[in-house]
């Protein structure tokens, strides 16, 4: 049992030298051609010392003695230490979970535990990372008994509180929230039930009166428990009769409240469009040239994704532009919520979006294609009937250029709208140089 486990399990004398070691640390530690299951003179001390680099979660580096194999080699005892770990000539750390155990005996023996844990941290970080720059009222709170976690700026917003001293304290027991015990409670069961995502509109008290919100509450673990982001998130300009031209005059009279700077202005406008206050084309050209970047540098995967509501002329014919731009808008923000933490979403022009997908491969980003289109079928959209949407998706290549991407998920897309719309197709591997 212990020689199949998927944790790396060291077993040593008070020398350092491994008396036994199962296939996962052979593995970790790179033995597999130079053991057997028993044997071998091999010092865990040397080895970690000359495999690996050893960092906290926050990047500071850790000390000799305070080392993970050091410890356990002193015969301490201690459980569940995350460390960011590089091996020697990899640029990429990933994340290991450390326990120490003292094996009473003459000679006493050493037990040393390590646990690859890089994707559910990435994971993690990437919801935090989203969750703290949301600008809508957001907490994380345990499912066991809805206390919070953590809090962002949003929500202390919302209730006067300082987001530490929203920690630990009821997500019922908040004002304005304890109104809403019955619809928080109804989300978290949904997610205790094995639900990633639930959402509910509703009525909230705010500072500025009462507004539509719609209340979006998703899964994540945090530290091994189980745990909702739940979000509070103003709909209310998605239910109003305004056209394009109201809503950019807001937008523009907020933002010059807001920032007293003409030159502000003109920048924001420059890259978000008014009517779905997500990036334009603009915007999105700024944050593929990025991305481009960064994926050429670290040699990670990019994809995007490309869509295009079905029948959207016929959206505006039958129920007028105003149902045609509160569709656009509730589009754009099915979209956004759909993005994990490092995704990008813009307008690219009409009734096209686009989604830029940082490390992510084809597959990936097939799979995300395939549920952002069920997400928006399923939708029911402020005064006009269901829509769909077709989706292209594409990946970049080696010697790739942001023009060939666009030709081939363009292509993709195409063939999403010919084969029969509300599909996705994917654009197939090699350049297409025509």
């Amino acid at each position: 049992m212990l020689e199949g486990g998927q944790d790396a399990l060291f077993v040593t004398d008070p020398s350092g030298e491994v008396v036994y070691l199962n296939a996962a640390a052979r593995h970790l530690y790179g033995f597999e051609d130079r053991v057997e299951q028993r044997g071998g003179s091999i010092n865990l001390r040397d080895r970690s010392f000359e495999t690996f680099e050893f960092r906290t979660l926050e990047g500071a580096p850790v000390a000799d003695g305070d080392r993970a194999e050091v410890r356990a080699l002193r015969g301490e005892v201690y459980r569940d230490v995350e460390l960011l770990v590089r091996h020697v000539g990899d640029d990429n750390p990933r994340v290991y979970v450390y326990s120490g155990t003292l094996l009473e005996g003459d000679p006493p023996l050493n037990v040393l535990t390590v646990r690859d844990e890089t994707d559910r941290w990435r994971s993690e970080r990437r919801y935090h990372v989203a969750f703290e720059a949301d600008p809508a009222p957001s907490v994380i709170a345990r499912l066991a008994d809805m206390c919070i976690v953590q809090a962002n700026e949003g929500m202390a917003e919302l209730t006067g509180l300082a987001t530490n001293a929203l920690e630990t304290r009821s997500l019922t027991d908040l004002e304005p929230l304890h109104a809403y015990t019955e619809v928080l409670t109804v989300a978290t069961d949904r997610l205790q039930a094995g639900d990633r995502t639930h959402k509910v509109k509703t009525s909230l008290r705010t500072v500025n009166g009462t507004a539509v919100t719609l209340l979006s509450a998703r899964a994540i673990e945090v530290d091994g428990q189980q745990c909702g982001i739940y979000t509070f998130i103003d709909i209310s300009a998605l239910e109003s009769e305004q056209r394009e031209h109201h809503v950019t005059q807001d937008l523009l009279s907020k933002t010059v409240r807001e920032h007293a700077n003409e030159k502000d202005v003109l920048a924001y406008l420059a890259i978000f469009d008014p009517l779905t206050r997500i990036p334009n084309r603009r915007g999105l050209d700024v944050r593929l040239a990025e991305e481009f970047v960064r994926s050429d540098r670290y040699g990670s995967a990019l994809s995007i994704l490309l869509f295009d509501v079905d029948h959207f002329k016929a959206v505006n014919d039958e129920h007028g532009h105003d149902a045609g731009d509160a569709a656009l808008r509730q589009v754009a923000l099915l979209l956004q919520e759909a993005c994990r933490g490092p995704d990008f979403v813009g307008r690219w022009g009409g009734e096209e979006f686009i989604m830029i997908l940082p490390e992510t491969g084809l597959e990936a980003a097939r799979d995300v294609a395939s549920r952002v289109r069920a997400r928006v079928a399923d939708e029911v959209l402020v005064g006009a009937a269901n829509l769909t949407v077709s989706v292209g998706v594409a990946s970049l290549e080696a010697g790739d250029s942001t023009d060939r991407l666009f030709k081939r998920v363009d292509r993709a897309l195409y063939a999403a709208k010919t084969r029969g719309r509300n599909r996705v197709e994917v654009a197939p591997a090699g350049h297409d140089h025509a």
